[in-house]
């Protein structure tokens, strides 16, 4: 629990001072009042019992100060929920943030629901602890004030209920670990549960195409049922703790009140002294809610720990230790090492597999291999095309994202516009490039709005131009609302061809000097293709361009080839040049594009 808090402490940040000054604060006021109205009880008792007029002097004054403390505990408790809601919303941001530092890495081996999760059910479970802990810390405070009280009025009750209170937290104590343990795998099922919906609602044609309905259905019943289960063995840990302690509490209720009337009836204890004890030892109270408190605090601290191993994750860091070349070329990339896991499916239905495999992983057999890029160089000019060529994985796509900084390379020089590698913090070197890939990401928002992530200070003329340029402002000036025409979620609203050239029109507006073009008219009809090839066409003229191309007039056009293979270069020079070396871009040549030459 001491780690767990030290987390929660680090979290506060700076309101750290604020909150726990305000906390005890209201805490002992607002105890201190419940023991002055219990007092005042017994005073009035003892009035009507005894005449005794100072009674009434005792109980003005009591009176008068109960108001005063009354409203000092409005005003502080509501500062107190201020400072709290203060740490919250910065909690949220920091959690952000934090997300944003993520490498690729991470995106890539954790489910985007899990993810999800995180940052959402797991942030609020922090809300949960902040809450619990309060709850916790308010009845230790009232049982750190009214144990004292009664032992005042009476030692025999005090002792008592020490007794009591000694018995019920050992108890406790003894539920921790387990209920912590049954929180955390609740939260992992809980998890789970995010994943199964998140991909039959973003999968949801290849449900419809494939008849998967049934199958979703039974595996999320199942993901349900091991939620239940994990659920009702935390909900009978926690009856057992609940009941223990409320026989104790009970017991310590019916033996105080037998007690106290044999006390008053000898005459050995006072009736405003019972009164007294009986309405403001607040102990059994203060007891229930460490009962309540305790296993919730656990299950907020289950969630807060899944938090904690997204903190704890490597983040990416400002800037790559990697040196450059010296060279004063646009790209130059020499020496470069690099390698990762990757899964290999073994089953043989390949194109059935292809549609199931992220829905029904657990069906299908993978093979982890290493794909390595050893010893990869190749340079550009400032200004020129570089067209990289080969079959499919063979790694024309990762050499991309090594150029952007998602993963970091084990060794190598890169040289970036005349500049090392180094000199750039992963901001500015992403603000040199600009990223195409086949399916690019469309945001849920506005055509505007996504358009504008390129250049969040652009105008409007410069958003009309961009899209111009790409080829998209007829199409946009023909929808609903134009420019300001909801996408959907990942822009579905909208055609593959549409969503690529409003993806060009925002690499077009951010005006890199560099581009990067993964296939980026691959999937694409005939039509849409010629329109975004012509876009990127007027687009990459003068700009250092590295295009993992496709089409024959893109390879044709580009001042350099490179074929790749197993993440090397093994032909490069121009198309005539390689043509006559008759190797793997002969073959390549004549294979795909021999009878296509009319697309030149």
């Amino acid at each position: 629990m001491i780690k767990d808090m030290k987390f929660i402490l680090t979290l506060i940040g700076k309101n750290k001072a604020k909150y726990f000054t305000l906390l005890p604060l209201w805490c002992i006021i607002g105890s201190l009042v419940d023991i002055s109205l219990s007092y005042a009880l017994k005073l009035l008792t003892d009035y009507f019992m005894y005449k005794n007029s100072q009674n009434i002097t005792n109980l003005i004054i009591i009176f008068s100060a109960t108001i005063i403390t009354s409203i000092l505990f409005c005003i502080i408790f509501h500062l107190h929920n201020k400072v709290k809601e203060d740490i919250l919303r910065d909690i949220r941001i920091m959690t952000f943030k934090e997300v944003q530092k993520l490498p690729s890495s991470y995106f890539k081996s954790t489910h985007s629901g899990d993810l999800v999760s995180k940052f959402n059910a797991d942030t609020q479970s922090v809300t949960t602890v902040f809450g619990e802990f309060e709850n916790i810390f308010e009845s230790i405070i009232a049982m750190f004030i009214r144990i004292p009280f009664v032992l005042l009025l009476d030692v025999r009750f005090g002792a008592m209920l020490l007794g009591f209170s000694a018995v019920t937290g050992i108890l406790n104590a003894l539920f921790i670990k387990p209920l912590r343990e049954k929180h955390k795998v609740i939260l992992e099922n809980k998890a789970v549960l995010s994943k199964e919906a998140s991909e039959a609602v973003t999968g949801f044609t290849a449900v419809k195409m494939f008849s998967l309905s049934s199958h979703l259905l039974k595996k999320f019943t199942n993901s349900v049922q091991d939620n239940f289960n994990s659920e009702w063995k935390a909900k009978k840990t926690y009856t057992l703790q609940r009941g223990l302690n409320n026989i104790i509490w009970n017991s310590s209720y019916l033996l105080t009140t037998i007690l106290g009337c044999i006390f008053v009836i000898k005459g050995t204890l006072e009736p405003g002294n019972y009164l007294a004890i009986s309405t403001g030892n607040g102990i059994g109270w203060s007891i229930s809610v460490l009962i309540s408190a305790l296993p919730n605090l656990q299950k907020a601290f289950a969630g807060s720990n899944r938090l904690k191993t997204l903190y704890d994750a490597q983040k990416e860091p400002d800037r790559y230790q990697i040196d450059g070349t010296e060279s004063d070329m646009g790209l130059d990339v020499q020496d470069l090492e690099f390698s990762y896991e990757i899964e290999k499916e073994n089953n043989k239905n390949n194109e059935n597999n292809e549609n199931n495999n992220t829905l029904d992983n657990e069906e299908s057999d993978y093979t982890s291999y290493q794909f390595k890029i050893s010893g990869l160089s190749f340079s550009i000019n400032k200004g020129d095309t570089l067209a990289l060529v080969g079959d499919s994985g063979g790694g024309k796509s990762t050499i991309a994202k090594l150029l952007l900084g998602l993963y970091m390379i084990n060794s190598g020089s890169i040289q970036v516009n005349g500049q090392a590698y180094k000199d750039y913090s992963l901001e500015e070197l992403r603000d040199q490039m600009g990223y195409v890939p086949q399916d690019a990401y469309i945001f849920n928002g506005t055509i505007r709005e996504n358009i504008l992530y390129g250049n969040t200070d652009a105008d409007e003329q410069q958003i009309i131009n961009a899209a111009i340029l790409a080829n998209a402002h007829d199409f946009i000036l023909a929808q609903p609302d134009g420019y300001e025409t909801y996408v959907g979620e990942r822009g579905i609203r909208l055609s593959g061809g549409q969503r690529q050239r409003i993806a060009i029109a925002r690499a077009i507006i951010k005006n890199p000097s560099i581009l990067l073009l993964d296939e980026a008219t691959s999937s694409l009809d005939s039509e849409s293709e010629k329109l975004i090839q012509d876009a990127l066409d007027r687009f990459m003229h003068n700009k250092t361009s590295v295009v993992i191309a496709h089409r024959l007039s893109t390879i044709l056009n580009a001042d350099k080839i490179c074929y790749i293979k197993d993440g090397n270069v093994v032909e490069e020079g121009t198309h005539n040049e390689l043509l006559s070396k008759k190797g793997y871009y002969h073959s390549l040549y004549y294979r795909e594009f021999a009878n296509k030459t009319n697309e030149s």
